[in-house]
């Protein structure tokens, strides 16, 4: 048996908390009222489900009223911002919709009650949302802080490799003020460039570091920089990461 009320309340609620993580993952400045008069907007859609109708139909209709929901919610400014916005409702969706499923026939059919097993999963979702959102927070947050660069030497071809910004990381040569990126060494094979030792120290003892001068580098996206020094090391504990990357080196010169 279905409950057409639970049906269209579960839907609204659904609505609105996808609603609300698209506009916290993309920062869009709103008003809760825009966002539930967007969720009982998006409930109109349920009709077709007590409708014979092709499936390609109910697919455009769900896709209208999408770019209608992200309207209202958060206004439109162009094209692509809207697109953009209706892209995250469905990613959104799609996680929390995945999420409750897999708790749906997981856990839920031990228990033969509809209303139950209606209001368990609505209660459960501010749960998932909230670790959705967390989830890709850290990702926003740890993924920016990688930046790819060509290391242009003499003569050579250019060496390409990610790095990770280290805030930390102030290390640069006391005598040319020159700020370090640190590489691993088996990125990078040596024949003719002159090394300098740079005396670094860090919490257990002091040592040098094995550098050298490239020609220039380019940080993608940031642009070229000349006044650096290469640093090599033995390894690198970065997932996804060849060389570290100080906050110097970004600021422009």
């Amino acid at each position: 048996m279905v409950y057409i009320d639970l049906l269209v309340i579960m839907d609204l609620f659904m609505n609105y908390i996808i609603l609300l993580t698209t506009g916290l993952l993309l920062s869009r400045i709103t008003k809760f009222k825009k966002i539930f008069l967007s969720s009982v907007i998006g409930t109109i859609p349920l009709i077709v489900l007590f409708i014979d109708i092709n499936k390609f139909i109910i697919v455009l209709i769900s896709l209208l009223f999408s770019i209608i929901m992200s309207i209202i919610a958060y206004n439109y400014k162009d094209i692509v911002y809207t697109i953009k916005n209706v892209i995250y409702m469905y990613l959104s969706s799609i996680f929390l919709a995945g999420s409750l499923y897999f708790i749906n026939t997981s856990i839920l059919p031990k228990i033969n009650s509809y209303i139950f097993n209606t209001i368990m999963l609505i209660t459960l979702s501010p749960l998932i949302t909230y670790i959705y959102l967390k989830s890709i927070s850290n990702l926003k947050i740890n993924y920016s802080n990688y930046y790819k660069i060509d290391i242009y030497l003499k003569d050579k071809p250019k060496i390409t490799i990610n790095t990770f910004l280290d805030t930390g990381n102030l290390l640069k040569d006391p005598y040319s003020h020159k700020s370090i990126v640190l590489v691993n060494r088996k990125k990078i094979k040596l024949t003719g460039e002159n090394i300098i030792l740079v005396p670094y120290q860090t919490i257990d003892n002091k040592a040098l570091l094995k550098c050298f001068s490239p020609e220039k580098i380019y940080i993608n996206n940031i642009g070229y920089r000349k006044k650096v020094l290469i640093g090599l090391i033995d390894e690198l504990n970065i997932e996804g990461a060849d060389g570290i990357i100080n906050k110097k080196i970004l600021e422009r010169i």
